[in-house]
């Protein structure tokens, strides 16, 4: 009778090691998923900035969602056909623009940058440049990230 109780705490002390053994090659795995996502992510912000420096609305057009939304450094709230429009028409035009403090966190499909940007611009002919940190929100659509929204705020001084 004495082996019935050792038995059950034996196998309940198996089975608690195979499930936390389970966990946690599925947590390296899951580590190992967002380590990618934010490598990918990362690469596509420089790929955005590039495309910003260089004026390519199609790019952008492409890397945003169709309802994409801008909070500028004024408060606006721009949508994407005004952005798009804007980097065509020529009233939205950076100079120079540099990423750094690139913080990439994901959460199953949905990412959030966080970033530091040193630019020199001019938006709708007012001056933009300066310093900023600015939050974006990406989304995982049929396999490819693309950007929600965009958030900017300047760095006081």
């Amino acid at each position: 009778m004495k082996r019935i109780p050792s038995f059950c705490f034996l196998t309940l002390a198996i089975a608690f090691l195979a499930v936390s053994f389970g966990m946690s090659s599925k947590s390296a795995t899951s580590g190992q998923m967002y380590g990618n996502a934010q490598d990918e992510i990362k690469k596509l912000e420089q790929e955005r900035n590039q495309a910003i420096v260089r004026n390519d609305a199609t790019a952008l057009d492409r890397m945003s969602s169709a309802d994409y939304t801008v909070i500028n450094l004024r408060g606006e709230l721009l949508n994407k056909t005004q952005i798009v429009n804007g980097f065509k028409s020529g009233a939205i035009k950076y100079d120079s623009r540099e990423l750094s403090d690139l913080n990439v966190r994901v959460y199953g499909s949905t990412a959030v940058v966080t970033g530091r940007v040193t630019q020199k611009a001019i938006e709708n002919g007012k001056d933009t440049s300066g310093e900023h940190r600015f939050t974006r929100v990406y989304v995982k659509e049929k396999g490819n990230w693309i950007s929600v929204a965009v958030q900017t705020t300047t760095i006081a001084k």
